[in-house]
């Protein structure tokens, strides 16, 4: 391939190298000389696009409800927001609600309107702006290292098993997350270069943004604070940073009074409500290593990921001058103090701990190369259970939806297509959550389907005629086997074969099943 061939693919492949900066200069320039890295890059990408088509559904009801619902009741259009007490309550904050209502807006007024469709593109618009932000960081922090240091960092970033799955998430963690680290990521570039006034007023306005879409996001700027203070020294950035951040601050405090239609102070009355009110409290609580823990099997995954850990940790004697490393140090030591825990409240850092550990990777290969020879060979072992630990996990992340119930609600939209038919379900249906609250952005593609449910298993027996169609969940169907079967149902469709098959084999070994694999049976 020649020189300018060469050059118009990575300008096809890598659209957001175009930004005019030296940086961006020296990152093309790196990626041509290097195909290990353009092999790196085109197969991360490719992996994000997999994963954003086939991650249907959602990580968390909040992520559905809060958002999106919420954008249903802002429309004055039926909705299922006030199944959610945060409606009332005041403590959402209301920007990405606004931004996903013009999301749905463009996307109806130009005719789009499947909503499966609509989330489908919206995770691939994420995916690719997310992809383009983490991996910039690792060519910004690590182009000018070791080669194969930079290409161990690509690796972890798109193909550890969790993160491009975390990158589809149009969820407050996620969206906090990219505008965080893509906000001090442009700064990084520019704080040594006379930034204008204007400038420093956007990355304090996009800090902003970033600290409405998720307000927890707001202790990794604390660490960004105390970097710029003590060890940049960069005084004059602070007023224009602060100024712009108030700008912002503002501009959400009005966002938020046309929603609810009062004045009102969203972080106040989240930390209030959630914190000294102890309503995230009720929800219950865990240990403060939880956390710990959840990172620990994500480093890339076990076993390996404890030696990255130690590592992590011996190298803050250096690393504590780094923004990154020191905001997400605490990050993690506020949201282990806080008793009510999520994985998905630790979502956020999630994309950044692939650059942690390269920092912590020289370290690691010294000690790997003068330790004994049993130990490198331990070593590698471990490596290895890793790698295929990890490849499995990838996988399965990448092809198998995580929100089946969603995902079930699509295939049965899709089956039936426009059709009039009506389907029976014995309690949970898949149009609504297991406590029944109903989701209807997602009902609103399938108006053609006539849901109507039934508590008592014996209530299957008056389902007689030909031809009828009935859906359950297997843990709640595995009771009631005997009666479905007698009754002549057959199973036509599963939200995954695959883990529907896993769960009869989890049953036959009298082990827990998996919730919410669904299956649609149809009387013969």
């Amino acid at each position: 391939m020649t020189d300018g061939g060469r050059e118009a693919n990575l300008v096809y492949i890598y659209p957001f190298l175009l930004l005019y900066h030296p940086m961006f200069t020296d990152i093309k320039r790196i990626i041509q000389s290097d195909r290990r890295l353009q092999l790196i890059l085109m197969g991360g990408i490719l992996l994000q696009l997999i994963t954003a088509i086939t991650a249907i559904g959602y990580s968390s009801a909040d992520q559905h409800f809060q958002i999106i619902e919420f954008s249903l009741f802002q429309q004055g259009v039926d909705n299922g927001a006030k199944y959610v007490w945060e409606i009332n309550h005041f403590v959402r904050p209301t920007i990405q609600v606004y931004l996903f209502t013009g999301y749905n807006k463009l996307c109806n007024a130009i005719g789009f309107t499947d909503p499966y469709a609509q989330l489908t593109v919206l995770r691939v618009i994420l995916g690719l702006v997310m992809y383009a932000v983490f991996n910039l960081m690792a060519f910004h922090y690590f182009r000018n290292g070791p080669r194969k240091i930079l290409m161990y960092v690509l690796l972890l970033m798109n193909f550890t098993w969790v993160l491009p799955y975390t990158r589809t998430l149009f969820c407050s963690e996620m969206m906090s997350s990219v505008a965080f680290f893509g906000t001090l990521l442009w700064y990084d570039v520019k704080k040594d270069k006379q930034p204008g006034f204007l400038f420093l007023l956007l990355i304090g306005f996009l800090f902003s943004i970033a600290f409405y879409f998720r307000f927890q996001i707001g202790f990794a700027m604390v660490g960004v604070a105390i970097w710029l203070l003590f060890f940049e020294k960069k005084y004059k950035h602070l007023l224009p940073i602060a100024i712009g951040f108030g700008v912002g601050f503002v501009l959400n405090v009005y966002l938020d009074y046309l929603f609810y239609k009062e004045w009102v102070l969203t972080p106040y009355t989240y930390f209030y409500t959630n914190i000294f009110d102890k309503r995230a409290a009720g929800f219950g609580e865990s240990s403060f290593v939880r956390y710990i823990g959840l990172i620990l099997g994500v480093m890339p995954a076990p076993l390996f990921c404890l030696i990255f850990f130690y590592y992590a940790l011996k190298s803050s004697v250096k690393l504590y001058r780094n923004p990154i490393y020191l905001g997400t140090v605490l990050f993690v030591i506020a949201h282990s103090m806080v008793g009510h825990k999520e994985e998905r409240f630790i979502f956020p850092i999630f994309n950044v701990l692939p650059l942690i550990i390269g920092w912590t990777l020289p370290d690691l290969e010294h000690f790997y190369q003068h330790t004994k020879q049993w130990v490198r060979g331990f070593m590698k072992g471990l490596l290895w259970f890793t790698i295929v630990l990890n490849c499995f996990a990838l996988v399965m992340m990448a092809f198998v939806p995580y929100g089946q119930t969603v995902q079930f609600s699509h295939l049965l939209t899709k089956k039936f297509d426009g059709q009039p038919v009506t389907i029976y379900s014995l309690g949970q249906h898949p149009f609504e959550t297991p406590s029944a609250s109903p989701q209807v952005f997602y009902k609103n593609g399938a108006p053609n389907i006539t849901i109507r449910k039934f508590k008592d298993p014996d209530s299957i027996r008056v389902l007689t005629q030909k031809d009828t169609y009935f859906v359950s969940t297997y843990n709640e169907i595995i009771k009631h086997q005997a009666v479905v079967d007698s009754m002549g149902f057959k199973p036509v469709m599963h939200s995954s074969d695959f883990l529907w098959g896993l769960n009869e084999f989890l049953h036959s070994k009298k082990m827990n099943s998996i919730n919410e694999i669904w299956v649609l049976y149809k009387k013969e």
